[in-house]
């Protein structure tokens, strides 16, 4: 018995011992298998992860959210450094919050990872441009260009570094040889229209504006390039038709300059009551009181329909915004002989000459109202300084013009009517 029951311990420890063998025997073999697999799903994992955080910095990336979106890629490439359009976004966001050499780091680290990414290239060129080195940005974007012969900002985005370098000839040879391929791009019409205008080309320069205006009409820029190229040939009709299609556009509704424009299209068509109202806008809105350009356009408006007070009111502004301007002591000078006051003109245009650079109309009224004071020494110093500056305007045709038309001078009629 006592050695059966220790055959049986014997037995039962054996079979025990065995049965420990076995299980570790199994699990050292298992878990070499085990610990591979583990670490593919920890990869994967991870690389879930860093996509999930690479879309949580996109968004915010575009919603303006820079600091969380650079907090969420710097995660993103923490959990999978090798991923080059995570290196291109955090350069972006970089980019955007002006940390310029940084951004150029983390993009040049995304070429490095993938030579051939677009985005790395291009915003390579975009960085240098900003950093000013445009030699390296035109690289960079005909870098670009070459790696995607059908995207047409990129050849532009090449052009325009040309133009600024001052090869505006350079600039168009190097469209007109893509012409076949992006031809009718409003981007590259509308710079070959910039490329006209440089050259002198305003024909062209207007065509090729019209032709982008009509390729891309819901682009506000291209119309207000039209806009200018119309008023530069003299347009104006057209010019004043397109302004109000401009002004119809968000973030142009309130922009005072083309406001200013369309006054100065309603002047030449000789639509001056209308001119003066958008000009009162200008001048009495809350920017008005410091807008010079209105001011100025104001005072011809004013004098042109015998608006004496507003003339008096633009003339004041004027000389108190811009002492050196002529206009301003022009403007007082031609009020006071309205009133009767040749003295204080006289003054006045005195004033100018001491302060500003007068043009010839200045010494034409001064030797006017000189004239009519009875200083004709003095008068004839001045029409023979008139004489000088301009020696179409002798002493006689500028007396024959002043006082038998009593037309006033120049621009600035003398007597209001």
């Amino acid at each position: 018995m006592k050695y059966a029951g220790r055959a049986k311990t014997l037995s039962a420890s054996t079979v025990l011992g065995l049965a420990l063998m076995t299980g570790v025997s199994g699990c050292t073999g298992h878990g070499r298998s085990t610990s591979g697999g583990l670490t593919l799903a920890h990869e994967r994992m991870a690389q879930i992860k860093s996509a999930t955080q690479w879309e949580m910095a996109n968004e915010s990336y575009m919603a303006g959210d820079l600091e969380r979106a650079l907090e969420s890629v710097n995660n993103s490439l923490a959990l999978n450094p090798s991923v080059a359009k995570s290196h291109v976004l955090r350069g972006k966001i970089l980019f955007e919050m002006g940390r310029l050499e940084e951004a150029r780091d983390s993009l040049l680290t995304a070429e490095i990872i993938k030579p051939d990414t677009i985005d790395a290239v291009y915003f390579l060129g975009i960085v240098h441009e900003r950093l000013t080195q445009k030699d390296e940005a035109l690289a960079y974007y005909e870098k670009a260009a070459q790696l995607d012969p059908a995207e047409a900002m990129y050849a532009v985005a090449a052009a325009e570094i040309m133009i600024d370098q001052g090869n505006a000839d350079q600039a168009e040879a190097y469209l007109s040889e893509r012409s076949n391929v992006f031809g009718h791009n409003a981007g590259v019409q509308q710079t070959l229209g910039h490329i006209a205008l440089i050259q002198g080309h305003d024909e062209e320069a207007e065509s090729r504006f019209r032709t982008a205006w009509t390729l891309s009409p819901e682009e506000p820029a291209i119309l207000e390039d039209l806009i200018n190229a119309q008023m530069s040939l003299g347009r104006y009709a057209e010019a004043e038709h397109n302004i109000t299609q401009l002004l119809q556009f968000e973030d142009y509704e309130n922009r005072r300059d083309i406001h200013r424009l369309r006054s100065r299209c309603l002047l030449e068509l000789d639509r001056t009551m209308e001119a003066r109202e958008e000009l009162l806008k200008l001048t009495d809105a809350k920017d008005g009181q410091t807008d010079l350009s209105a001011w100025l356009d104001l005072g011809v408006v004013s004098y042109s329909i015998n608006d004496m007070p507003r003339l008096r009111q633009a003339a004041q502004r004027i000389i108190e915004l811009a002492p050196e301007r002529a206009e301003g002591h022009l403007y007082r000078a031609l009020w006071q002989r309205k009133h009767g006051d040749n003295s204080g003109a006289l003054t006045t245009l005195q004033k100018g000459f001491n302060t500003a650079t007068m043009p010839v109309e200045a010494y034409l009224l001064r030797g006017m109202i000189e004239q009519e004071l009875g200083m004709n020494d003095a008068a004839q110093r001045s029409y023979a300084a008139a004489t000088e500056m301009d020696p179409a305007n002798t002493k006689a045709k500028a007396m024959l013009e002043l006082l038998s038309t009593q037309s006033g001078v120049a621009s600035f009629p003398a007597d209001g009517h």
